[in-house]
């Protein structure tokens, strides 16, 4: 294996162990794996199923590389792009959109890496056979970065919707969240193409820097993510610590990432991450009572109640327990 192939697959393995352990440092054992493995499957599977459409593999990678439309498919490559990140990630993501482990935009963030990964990962296996392109190891990270940042800035807009607006805005809402992070990959393609008509494609600091780029986005994608949660949080925790239903601690340590998930404010792991899901699952589904009609708000209220008071039970416990 050559170093320009190994590289992508270094960087995909890397962003994949750093996303999972940002769900599986904070609140959750091993939930995730079966639907990020769902996820990567999907992001696979839909561009190396191009291969099985009866086209020749000859006439689909040498017909882009000359520019012109896929002849079975009349397809331009550009379009063809377009609807391999469509379906690759708008189809698994709406799908954990419907569960319970996307709860909100960082979550979103996760699994959106993982599918760009995932896509990114088959475009690679479509283009094995392609004789016409030597990418070098920088022009593939930054491409797999690229990926990596679309899918994070399209399921942390998925995840907002899911948090902050009505179930009948949901779908218009992950269609703005498709055009703004397609947005966000169409500018830096453009800046990558103009660079490289500067610098040529083979250009290693070029490649760097544009991937040094991809980097900062994705890495906003998450910022802003983590940022808007806190906020949330912070308000929900806040009020029911003005009620008396929870003690002072929980709305200074649960709405910061970094404070809750050390082991400084409850000792056994097990117990803490139960807390955690209890206390950001109620502070969630309160927050989404601000989207819902009055009707749903009631039926909802009921069981923002129940989680109060399981919260108010187990911290009882626990607490009991320790002393």
């Amino acid at each position: 294996m050559s170093p320009a192939q190994a590289t992508p697959l270094a960087v995909s393995a890397v962003l994949g162990v750093c996303v999972f352990l940002l769900l599986w440092l904070d609140r959750y054992r091993v939930e995730p794996l079966p639907w990020m493995a769902a996820v990567a499957a999907w992001g696979v599977a839909v561009p190396a199923s191009l291969l099985a459409v009866g086209a020749r593999v000859e006439a689909l990678v040498e017909a882009p590389a000359a520019g012109r439309p896929i002849p079975e498919l009349w397809l331009t490559p550009a379009v063809l792009s377009v609807l391999l990140l469509c379906v690759g990630l708008a189809v698994p993501i709406g799908v954990v959109s419907r569960t319970t482990v996307l709860e909100g935009p960082s979550n979103g963030s996760v699994f959106g890496v993982v599918a760009g990964l995932s896509v990114f990962g088959g475009v690679q296996l479509l283009l094995a056979m392609r004789t016409a392109w030597r990418p070098t190891a920088a022009a593939l990270a930054f491409v797999c970065l690229l990926h990596a940042a679309v899918g994070a800035a399209f399921g942390a807009g998925v995840g907002l919707t899911r948090l902050a607006v009505r179930p009948a805005m949901r779908l218009p809402g992950g269609f703005a969240a498709a055009v703004a992070s397609g947005g966000i990959g169409a500018l830096i393609v453009v800046g990558a193409v103009s660079s490289w008509r500067v610098w040529g494609e083979d250009g290693v600091a070029c490649n760097l820097a544009l991937a040094g780029v991809a980097a900062v986005v994705l890495l906003s994608v998450f910022a802003v993510s983590f940022a808007y949660e806190r906020r949330v949080l912070a308000g929900q925790l806040a009020e029911e610590v003005e009620l008396g239903v929870l003690p002072a601690w929980v709305a200074e340590i649960v709405p910061s990432y970094t404070r809750r998930i050390r082991s400084a404010w409850w000792r056994r792991r097990d117990e803490r991450r139960e807390i955690l899901r209890l206390l950001v699952t109620m502070a969630f589904r309160k927050h989404r009572l601000r989207a819902l009609p009055e009707d749903r708000a009631r039926l909802y209220g009921l069981e923002v109640g129940r989680l109060r008071h399981r919260a108010r039970v187990v911290l009882a416990e626990h607490t009991e327990a320790g002393s």
